[in-house]
């Protein structure tokens, strides 16, 4: 019996019907099939993904880049459940350098900086926490943190850390002060509806946090050269949309948001790599900070 898939009548950032398309590829034949039986280590039955083929559409109206078709509701159980390796995923958390929470912690200090009220005043929702590390870390800084998550596996690893853990999301209401999704917003199916979704449950003046992989090149790449595996933002069945700054932008504002500067994290022993990461951050990556108008 095949993978389910979901056709995406029209682009998921703007309604638009009119796509070009970028790339297509049978994901029962090379290159695609043997990329995802070595990335999935053989969890994926060839026979699950033969009728249906790997393919990248850009939208004419507001250049959205997304896949379509994307897999049907039985088919992201089956991919995030039985297909990705939870295990290996877990480990490789577990054995992050410290850099990794070096970023964490830098993340949770922009942020306190921005919002008004001590610490334990602020409530965060964490949306796909995943395992639960960045959670963790605000919640050491004094954050009132709650985390959105469906994988059970992960939900039960983030509880044993102590952490309060959702698997619906609250009524709207101004339930959160800031909204924070680290490599959420390129999985979702739906990532406009998603977001209007979470902002209805955000505070006034609230911030939003989104980082998503960064999909500056990609349709030159695949247009000159084809599809490669280290196209990362656009990875096969997961990252189904890929984001640039100006489309993360767009996502973001159909919502009722409105992009927020940062204030400059500079240390003067690495004064020259934070300068380039402070660049970086304000006019090139789609590592972005939106506030709600109203």
């Amino acid at each position: 019996m095949n993978t389910g898939f979901h056709r995406r009548e029209c682009c998921p950032l703007c309604a638009a019907e009119d796509a070009t398309t970028l790339c297509e590829l049978p994901y029962g034949e090379p290159p695609i099939a043997g990329f995802l039986e070595d990335f999935y280590y053989g969890r994926i039955p060839p026979e699950r993904l033969q009728s249906e083929s790997y393919r990248v559409a850009r939208c004419q109206q507001c250049g959205f880049i997304y896949q379509d078709p994307i897999l049907d509701d039985s088919g992201m159980q089956a991919l995030y459940q039985d297909w990705i390796d939870n295990a290996q995923s877990l480990r490789k958390k577990q054995a992050a350098k410290a850099s990794l929470f070096r970023q964490y912690a830098g993340q949770i200090q922009t942020l306190l900086c921005l919002l008004p009220g001590r610490p334990g005043e602020i409530r965060v929702l964490e949306y796909g926490m995943g395992w639960g590390y960045w959670s963790r870390m605000a919640q050491a800084h004094g954050l009132d943190v709650t985390g959105f998550e469906l994988s059970s596996e992960r939900r039960e690893h983030a509880r044993a850390m102590g952490l309060k853990v959702i698997t619906e999301l609250p009524p709207p209401g101004a339930h959160f002060e800031c909204l924070y999704a680290n490599q959420v917003f390129e999985h979702l199916p739906d990532p406009a509806g998603t977001l209007r979704q979470l902002c209805a449950r955000l505070a006034p003046q609230g911030l939003v946090y989104i980082r998503v992989p960064d999909g500056r090149g990609v349709a030159n790449r695949l247009q000159r050269r084809g599809w490669s595996p280290d196209l990362d933002a656009i990875h096969p069945l997961e990252h189904i949309n890929c984001f640039t700054r100006k489309t993360l932008i767009d996502l973001a504002t159909g919502a009722g948001l409105s992009l927020v500067r940062p204030p400059p994290r500079l240390n003067w022993g690495s004064l020259l790599n934070g300068i380039k990461r402070e660049i970086a951050d304000r006019y090139l990556t789609t590592h972005l900070l939106f506030r709600r108008d109203s």
